[in-house]
């Protein structure tokens, strides 16, 4: 999803590391799921262990 939905592709070319890049696209990502109906958000934290 995200280089398909997003700029991350292009985030990415630019120079941005991923962890930043996945942070631009968080919003973007959040959209789409929801307008795919899905109730879970993907956040920037991570996971606890």
């Amino acid at each position: 999803m995200r280089h398909t939905y997003t700029e991350y592709g292009d985030l990415l070319a630019e120079g941005y590391d991923r962890d930043s890049a996945r942070h631009f696209v968080l919003d973007d990502i959040n959209r789409v799921l929801a307008e795919w109906g899905c109730r879970r958000r993907v956040s920037g934290e991570a996971p606890d262990e």
